[in-house]
């Protein structure tokens, strides 16, 4: 056994809660942090990482009897901080990802319009993917400050005070309009 006890049951108890390298009869080493022992079923709870330096752990159970060598590697990892990977800011985590589906999904309820046709609604899903856009009955309003008007809704439907802007979502209307006939999805 290259001059490494078998472990004991003691060695064991003392280990846990550090980085091991446990040597297995026929199975090579596993390497992680013991978690918990249990003397009624001879066995150690190892914390092990999927990949080295990975944050991804699979827990394994290791029996006594099967175990070559114990080697300590190193002291117990430090407590994580907040702001650090953690269950507790994982739970954050998904919890702002909550919220934001919640808010997407909230703003996509609000950009259908069932006053208008599907093709109408097209334009409209086209505009809003560059420029915020919103219902104003069957009128959309690009940027808080250019009206298009129905039934059409062409550049020539725009009406703002706003050159620069009236300018710019003409532009893009027209980019979209054309996009939008090619692919089948307006009809002139």
């Amino acid at each position: 056994l290259g001059g490494k006890m078998v472990p004991t049951p003691q060695q064991f108890a003392s280990s846990v809660g550090k980085v091991v390298k446990v040597t297995l009869k026929n199975a090579g080493d596993a390497k992680g942090e013991l978690l918990a022992i249990d003397a009624e079923s001879k066995s150690a709870v190892l914390n092990l990482a999927t990949e080295p330096g990975s944050s991804i752990k699979h827990t394994v159970i290791v029996r006594w009897e099967h175990a070559t060598a114990l080697e300590v590697v190193s002291e117990p990892p430090p407590p994580k901080v907040e702001g650090e990977d953690s269950i507790l800011t994982s739970v954050e985590a998904i919890k702002k990802r909550e919220k934001r589906a919640i808010d997407k999904a909230a703003d996509d309820a609000r950009a259908l319009n069932a006053e208008v046709t599907n093709q109408t609604q097209n334009i409209f899903n086209a505009l809003r993917k560059t420029m915020p856009c919103e219902w104003n009955g069957t009128d959309m309003v690009v940027m808080g400050l250019v009206t298009i008007r129905g039934p059409k809704y062409t550049p020539d439907s725009c009406e703002g005070v706003d050159e620069s802007a009236l300018s710019r979502v003409r532009k893009v209307l027209e980019g979209e309009r054309r996009k939008l006939i090619a692919s089948g999805d307006l009809v002139q």
